[in-house]
């Protein structure tokens, strides 16, 4: 089988917090919470746009219909909403001084957020739509001793997935949200072994979790229903990233020397292209587009 394609840009940022992939536009959307910016390139890794005056832009959301970005500032206590066809900031929710949001997942018409500082961190909600409501603290008081990453999708309705970042507790908690009020489905600490959680992704039927970390050295893939390991995928050391694509697999050649960012890797919805950045601390991050 022929080596996949792949183009490589150098993008104007040393650090990235988050990538949205919008296949409407056909655009990649990539947040610095340095600079306070999110870097737009189009699919084939050309910037096309640097959007600016987001401060501490953190994690991204899009829209179902893509028409719309969110954009968590956790250096503005607030959460920006940005047009997509004209790149115009339309709104800034605001979600309190002092809570810094960072991490975010959509369900239905609410954007749930992750926010504060270490034991005094926990979850919020914003309703979208007329008359927007945001709601701190959805959990007990020391609940999280940091935000935690959050992921959600269609193909697992009315939830939100939360897993440990800050500690080698590393536990990881299934909410349903259905009632606008997050209920414990399923939790578990070091599942499979796992400690601070690097990356989550989401299979495309909704029913498995993939996760990674800094240690134990593998990919892991828990059953959504309980946590329960489901199969473990040997990785080398430290694996940094996890993205999911039907029928899909890409060596992105552990030999050659890149640097794979946490969080750093995204496919296309159509499963044609992997996004994947690299980078050390302090150089400007490069985009691989990888067409398979």
């Amino acid at each position: 089988m022929a080596a996949p394609a792949v183009t490589t840009t150098t993008l104007p940022v040393e650090y990235h917090a988050d990538m949205a992939v919008d296949a409407v536009h056909q655009r990649l959307y990539i947040s610095d919470i340095v600079t306070g910016s999110v870097v737009v390139t189009d699919f084939d890794g050309r910037v096309t746009r640097t959007l600016t005056g987001l401060p501490g832009a953190a994690d991204l959301v899009l829209s179902p219909d893509a028409r719309t970005l969110y954009v968590a500032l956790s250096r503005g206590d607030a959460i920006a909403a940005v047009n997509t066809a004209t790149y115009r900031t339309t709104a800034r929710y605001g979600t309190g001084a002092g809570t810094a949001p960072v991490r975010m997942a959509l369900v239905d018409s609410t954007l749930w957020f992750a926010y504060g500082d270490q034991w005094e961190s926990n979850l919020g909600s914003l309703t979208l739509g007329a008359g927007p409501q945001v709601r701190l603290a959805q959990l007990p008081d020391g609940t999280w001793p940091g935000p935690p990453m959050l992921v959600s999708a269609p193909n697992a309705p009315g939830l939100v997935i939360a897993a440990d970042q800050h500690s080698t507790a590393g536990t990881v908690t299934v909410y349903d949200v259905t009632s606008g009020s997050p209920v414990v489905r399923a939790t578990q600490n070091n599942p499979g072994g796992i400690s601070d959680v690097g990356d989550l992704a989401l299979s495309p039927d909704g029913r498995t979790l993939f996760a990674v970390s800094g240690a134990p050295y593998h990919h892991l893939a828990f059953r959504l229903a309980d946590l329960s390991v489901e199969h473990i995928y040997p990785t080398d050391a430290y694996p940094d990233a996890v993205a999911v694509a039907p029928s899909q697999i890409v060596d992105l050649d552990p030999g050659s020397g890149l640097d794979l960012r946490p969080h750093g890797l995204a496919w296309s919805p159509d499963g044609s292209r992997l996004f994947a950045l690299t980078g050390d601390y302090g150089v400007a991050l490069t985009l691989h587009v990888i067409d398979v």
